[in-house]
């Protein structure tokens, strides 16, 4: 299973990172982030199988394929800012971590309005 070679090489980002930290702090970030990237991209591999699924779904159901779009996007914004909050809290940037996460937040609403903007339609038709 992937998820046993994930957490080993976790684990090994980990110790390598605690010991280098003692010497050289900024290395133990580059490293930290490389090791958060690394694991990423076996996480997003995986992925492909989702969106195949979602999209045979969402062909059954005859839902505009562009909601599929805006829930990946959605999705995605979450993980990446989430990612980036958690580097700058490691780096003992909290205050940036929030504005970060606020940035997302905005970002997602952003995403968001043409879904907004459609279900006021309907519920406006409705009335």
């Amino acid at each position: 299973m992937d998820i046993f070679k994930i957490v080993a090489f976790a684990i090994f980002g980990v110790v390598m990172i605690v010991v280098i930290k003692q010497q050289k702090p900024e290395m133990a970030l580059i490293l930290s982030i490389a090791t958060g990237i690394m694991i990423i991209i076996v996480a997003v591999t995986k992925i492909s199988g989702i969106v195949s699924l979602l999209n045979e779904l969402i062909d059954k159901s005859g839902v505009n394929k562009d909601f599929l779009t805006l829930i990946i996007k959605v999705t995605a914004v979450a993980y990446i800012i989430e990612f980036g909050k958690n580097i700058c809290i490691d780096a003992g940037q909290s205050a940036i971590a929030t504005k970060l996460e606020m940035a997302g937040k905005v970002i997602i609403v952003v995403l968001s309005l043409p879904l907004i903007s459609s279900l006021i339609t309907v519920l406006t038709g409705l009335v």
